[in-house]
């Protein structure tokens, strides 16, 4: 039996930790209250969902404005798209799974990285857009591919699974763009 708990250590990620959760060593997910638990763990699972895709809309349109490169433009529509289209299904899911909403802005760090990419000259932003992108997204495919794994709520362990090929091709394509 596992239990996991959140962990967050401010960007750098391995293994499990990366993607929020890391293991606890008695117990089921969902079996204990407080920070380990279901509830405690998907609401910070949630959270990070969110405010993932809330980047990748803003940093995404700051690079249809301002991505030198006709591909990263196409790139940065496709992540609009498909982003705000997979965050309304990630609210649906959300309120039918009757959680508490998530954070409907970016947070500390999500808005650093976005206040970066706009500090960019027009020489050096497709870089930094392209970089931003890998980072983010490879950490929301881990979200995905963990809570899809070990979560606790049927919902949103759905949504998450159903997201796992979308995520990876979106990685697999910013990665072509370096």
């Amino acid at each position: 039996m596992r239990a996991f708990a959140f962990v967050h250590d401010g960007g750098r990620h391995d293994g499990h930790r990366r993607c929020g959760l890391g293991r606890r060593s008695a117990g089921r997910l969902g079996d204990q209250p407080g920070a380990v638990g279901g509830d405690a763990v998907d609401r910070k699972v949630l959270a990070s969902v969110a405010v993932n895709a809330r980047f990748e809309i803003a940093s995404g349109k700051l690079a249809v404005e301002r991505a030198k490169s006709a591909a990263i433009k196409d790139f940065a529509y496709r992540m609009v798209d498909e982003h705000t289209a997979a965050a309304a299904s990630f609210n649906e899911a959300v309120s039918r799974a009757k959680l508490p909403p998530p954070p409907e802005k970016l947070d500390v760090r999500h808005q650093a990285m976005l206040d970066n990419l706009k500090a960019h000259d027009a020489a050096s932003f497709d870089k930094a857009y392209v970089e931003a992108q890998v980072q983010v997204l490879r950490e929301t495919g881990d979200l995905f591919r963990t809570y899809a794994t070990v979560g606790d709520n049927a919902r949103i362990k759905r949504f998450a699974q159903d997201q796992l090929l979308t995520s990876r091709t979106h990685l697999d394509d910013a990665s072509k763009l370096r």
